[in-house]
Order: C-alpha cells, then structure tokens, then sequence
C-alpha cells in the first residue's frame, strides 16, 4: 500500500513546479582559432631554426681542427735549438743524430723507421736525389756521434753536434732547393 501512495503523490504537480524551460542566453559567436591554428608554421619553422643553429654551433665547436704541417727543416731547427744549451753528453747525441735522421726521412721521404747508423748510410746513399756529397757529410756526422756517445774516454773535446746538424740541415735544404728548381725548369721545358 505504501508503494501505491507514492505513486499518487508524485503524480500531482507540486506548487511552483513548472514543465516551462528558462529563456536561454542568446548563443555565442563563432570562437576564434587558437594560438597553435594560428601560428602553427611560424611555431615549428622557428623551432627547427634554432634546432639548426644550435647544430651548426656544436659543429663549429666541436669539429676537429686542421693540422697544422711544419716542414721538416723547421721541426728540425726547432729541436735542435732546444738542445743547443745543454751540455753535448750520450744522451743529447743521441737526440741530435735522431733529429738529423727524423730530417731526412721527412725531408727526402725516406722510408720511416729505426735504422743503424749503417743501414741509414745505405739508404742515404741509395737516394738519387740526396747526392753523393751529402750523403756522405749526414753518415760522417752521425758516426761522429756514434763513437763519441759509445766512448769510454772523458775528456773528449765536444763534437760541436747541434751546430753541425743545423749545418747538415742547411746543406740539405740547398740540395732541396736545387732540386725544386730542376723540377721547375724541366716543368717549363715540356709545357713550351
């Protein structure tokens, strides 16, 4: 019974029940497109510019620099400067006479390596292009180092090591200079 009563009760309108729907606002105009409908292509443009930029930048930074190539003569001048001061014992004859023989390799494109003195005379004078004179001046220099750095005498007048190297050097970029010359005019000869 009491479900029945309920159904009844709620069957009737209630006071200030109304089935009427309030007036409704007058509708909003269209809406305006959004920052990203707007500037979507200038947005990612930019965005791939600065990625790009960046880049570039870290490329500039970060890329492996040239190297610089000294000559051999210059390499050669250089450590033989540096030994110039120091007192001529084994240990700075053996340097110089490396110097001398990292020269002519560079210089003449010798093939790289540790030579005997024997074995780098041999080389030496197997080069056209060394010439028999200098050729024999680089061997007589580096068995002058030789005997002196295995001697067991002390008191051995100094050998003059750096100042003759720098000699040798001297020599050798003259015979490079007169070859290069050669060349040129042998070049000029076949191009008239």
């Amino acid at each position: 019974m009491f479900p029945a009563i309920l159904f009844l009760i709620a069957a009737f309108p209630l006071k200030g029940q109304t089935n009427a729907l309030p007036p409704l606002l007058p509708p909003y105009g269209e809406l305006p497109p959004t920052f990203w409908e707007q500037h979507a292509t200038l947005v990612v443009a930019t965005g791939l510019g600065i990625i790009a930029a960046i880049a570039f930048g870290l490329w500039l930074a970060f890329r492996p620099k040239p190297k610089v190539i000294i000559p051999p003569e210059v390499q050669a001048r250089q450590a033989l400067e540096l030994l110039r001061q120091q007192p001529e014992d084994g240990v700075v004859l053996s340097r110089v006479s490396q110097v001398v023989r990292n020269y002519f390799i560079a210089a003449f494109q010798l093939a790289p390596g540790e030579h005997t003195t024997t074995e780098f005379h041999r080389a030496l004078s197997g080069h056209e292009q060394i010439g028999a004179e200098l050729s024999t001046a680089a061997a007589g220099f580096l068995r002058g180092c030789d005997d002196r750095k295995f001697s067991t005498a002390t008191s051995l007048v100094p050998l003059d090591a750096v100042n003759q190297a720098l000699g040798l050097v001297a020599l050798a970029e003259q015979r490079r200079a007169q070859l290069r010359q050669l060349a040129e005019t042998q070049t000029q000869g076949r191009c008239a």
